[in-house]
């Protein structure tokens, strides 16, 4: 029997900022190519979430105002599957939007805070209104060594994957990581979490978090089959699963102009 998977798409008629559903396309169709059973299911307002029923989540990006919409619907259909799920070890993306929103809080601009998702230790406060400040541009990051190295262990040939991520930015909040959380890796170019840290996004076992628009996955396809990697060898309860390699060289060109241009 072929090995599948299932994806969840949370609030996608809310959070798709920047062509940001784009990232579960990549996952699906890399997937596919290699023979993986996958499945895409949505989770919007007025759906109750069930744990047990997906290997990855996807959380996009949106306005504040789209923000704010989801997070009592979250609390009251979702919060509790989403916890016991990311606490079982479930992959969760969350960019950008969704990435602010996994954390406590989100302090806007206009000094209203909103409660976030609480699924990982981050906070989020945005400028005040009469301060005009956005991290905004394209994002080269190179990533922590130890999620480098998990990445090159999923490979079942040696490649020369790129120890970095590429992407685009544009927020006026700033993120700060709390206790266990690790960066994704160091500021090249850009932002990333805030305007002072040089560091981008967050991870906490299998949860991550990016500013990276653009979609994040199409350039950086080392990326796409890590989160792939860890739902597969959770569900499969494999821990030494790899995955077969696949001929990325217009993606990886993509990555390494992008790298080139930034950062020279």
């Amino acid at each position: 029997m072929a090995p599948s998977l299932t994806l969840t798409h949370l609030y996608p008629d809310h959070l798709n900022l920047y062509g940001d559903s784009g990232n579960l396309r990549v996952l699906q169709r890399r997937c596919q190519w290699r023979g993986i059973d996958c499945t895409l299911q949505a989770l919007t307002m007025g759906d109750r979430a069930q744990a047990g029923q997906t290997d990855l989540y996807f959380m996009g990006g949106g306005q504040d105002r789209d923000q704010v919409a989801v997070v009592e619907d979250f609390h009251r259909l979702k919060a509790a599957a989403i916890a016991a799920d990311t606490a079982a070890g479930v992959v969760f993306l969350g960019v950008c939007g969704g990435y602010q929103l996994m954390g406590h809080t989100f302090l806007m601009g206009n000094g209203q805070e909103t409660a976030g998702l609480g699924i990982i230790d981050v906070r989020t406060a945005a400028p005040g209104t009469a301060v005009q400040q956005r991290c905004i541009g394209n994002l080269v990051v190179q990533l922590d060594p130890a999620i480098y190295r998990e990445i090159q262990a999923l490979h079942q040939l040696p490649q020369a994957l790129p120890p970095t991520l590429v992407g685009f930015e544009n927020h006026s909040g700033q993120t700060f990581l709390g206790t266990g959380v690790q960066p994704l890796g160091q500021t090249l170019a850009g932002f990333g979490n805030n305007a002072s840290a040089q560091f981008e996004g967050a991870r906490h076992r299998n949860v991550f978090g990016s500013y990276m628009h653009g979609p994040l996955l199409p350039k950086n396809p080392h990326f796409a089959d890590y989160l792939l990697g860890l739902a597969l060898r959770r569900k499969y309860n494999d821990p030494d699963l790899t995955l077969a390699p696949l001929p990325d060289q217009e993606e990886l060109a993509a990555h390494h102009y992008a790298v080139d241009r930034f950062c020279s």
